[in-house]
């Protein structure tokens, strides 16, 4: 039995920041992680490119997530995309965080907001970088399930994500295939 709730009756819905880009002491030597939207392109994200220092993290609106922290793009080209943290994060404030909470599993949060990205992008605004907000996000209804149901729904999506990479990949080899033979005939 599910009931629809909105996910701001569920989840405290946050946002990181970024440390002001004049404080090189902000940035040099960090050994805090700091993701960027363009950051969030696998389903778990364990590594980023960019990091911050411990003043930095003080003297910004930027917090720690915990592993298992859904994060989603709010901002621009990468509106909607989504990951789950598998290590532990700040973010800036183009990244919804959503940390993890009893009633739902991260991975069944993870793809009800990935089903959600052509509405994210339709209801997006704002003019050369159109962005969703956190008030917006606390409106989206999510059915509330048992977690025995969420894992049986996330699993049978793991296996057809699963067949997609398996195609993706054999699309790439083809293609490559396809080159490789062009070469050789000219």
């Amino acid at each position: 039995m599910s009931e629809k709730v909105k996910l701001g009756e569920i989840y405290n819905i946050s946002s990181g920041g970024t440390p002001s880009k004049k404080h090189k002491e902000y940035y040099e030597n960090g050994t805090i992680k700091w993701v960027k939207t363009g950051d969030l392109k696998e389903k778990y994200l364990y590594d980023v490119v960019d990091f911050i220092t411990e003043e930095g993290l003080n003297n910004s609106s930027a917090k720690i997530y915990e592993t298992d922290t859904v994060l989603l793009a709010m901002y621009g080209a990468t509106i909607g995309a989504t990951s789950i943290l598998k290590t532990e994060a700040c973010t800036n404030q183009a990244c919804a965080s959503f940390r993890k909470i009893e009633e739902i599993i991260p991975e069944y949060l993870y793809y009800f907001l990935k089903s959600k990205k052509e509405h994210f992008i339709k209801d997006s605004f704002g003019g050369a970088q159109p962005n969703i907000s956190i008030s917006y996000l606390k409106n989206i209804s999510i059915d509330l399930i048992d977690i025995d149901t969420q894992l049986k729904i996330v699993n049978e999506l793991d296996k057809i994500e699963n067949i997609i990479k398996l195609k993706k990949e054999q699309i790439k080899r083809i293609n490559e295939l396809i080159k490789s033979q062009f070469v050789e005939m000219f």
